[in-house]
């Protein structure tokens, strides 16, 4: 059996989005991008002034892959904690995706849509 960090490094390079997770209490978390974009000084930097008091630790890594979350964990976590992370990573996955898509989509269909409408001659 292989240990925690070869696992969690086979999972990242499988994966087209992953995150690192640091869980304190079951409601208390933070996700750490590895994947598409790691995470940069500016985040990290707010995180450090977040962290204080929290009781943080890393928990495991969650991965994306084709469709498909998978998770590998340092530790096994109580079931509320394990409800807790997969409907943080789903919200997670909401807003990277509406930021991508919003970022170049949303631009092109406004175009599109502010195109005039010659269907129905006057």
């Amino acid at each position: 059996m292989t240990n925690y960090a070869d696992r969690a490094t086979e999972l990242v390079t499988k994966s087209s989005v992953a995150v690192q997770v640091l869980m304190g209490a079951p409601d208390d978390m933070e996700m750490v991008p590895l994947l598409p974009r790691a995470a940069d000084e500016k985040w990290l930097a707010e995180l450090r002034e977040r962290w204080p008091g929290r009781g943080l630790r890393a928990v495991g890594v969650i991965g994306l892959c084709g469709t498909t979350p998978r998770v590998v964990l340092k530790n096994p976590l109580e079931p509320e904690q394990t409800d807790a992370l997969a409907a943080a990573f789903l919200t997670y996955l909401r807003v990277l995706f509406f930021e991508s898509y919003a970022s170049s989509e949303i631009a092109e269909l406004e175009r599109l849509c502010a195109l005039p409408d010659n269907r129905f001659p006057n």
